[in-house]
């Protein structure tokens, strides 16, 4: 490819890089999704600063009584909520530490998680595939990560799904 690329440089040719829909639709999706995000985070960075000089005032010239004060930042608790919320939407699900299971059952139901981020749902069988288990501990795995409540499980005729719980 470099060579490729050498050569028509060398030739005065411009260079061709092929571009298919599929790749112009994934960055499309991809700017997108960062335009969101920058929004979110303009968002919660001015509210920040609106806290942020409610704080200072407060604290140099000590003039706000403790009532103001909380009146005024009383919708920062909602903001915080919201914030969570969004944070817990696009993270993956964490295993209970209350839970005894060893490190490497951790490791593997981390890796199953992730797995079922990317592709949704998951058979016994794709999984054992996909991790290079048998389809019986795949099983097992999935029924422990159903009882912890990080799964749940969808009858599709003689076989069962299993999706992360939302």
């Amino acid at each position: 490819m470099l060579d490729l690329l050498r050569r028509q440089k060398e030739e005065n040719q411009k260079p061709v890089i092929e571009v298919t829909p599929k790749d112009v639709l994934f960055v499309g999706s991809a700017i997108e999704i960062l335009r969101e995000i920058k929004e979110k985070v303009d968002r919660i960075d001015f509210r920040l600063r609106e806290l942020e000089k409610k704080f200072d005032e407060r604290v140099s010239d000590k003039v706000l009584s403790e009532n103001r004060f909380t009146q005024e930042i009383q919708g920062s608790e909602d903001i915080v909520e919201r914030i969570v919320t969004e944070v817990k939407k696009v993270s993956r699900p964490l295993i209970p530490h209350k839970e005894k299971i060893s490190i490497v059952e951790s490791r593997r139901m981390e890796k199953i998680i992730s797995l079922l981020q990317e592709y949704k749902t998951l058979s016994s069988f794709q999984l054992a595939q996909s991790i290079g288990l048998s389809r019986t501990r795949c099983n097992e795995y999935f029924k422990q990560m159903e009882g912890m409540g990080i799964v749940k499980g969808i009858d599709s005729g003689k076989e069962r799904f299993y999706q992360l719980v939302e």
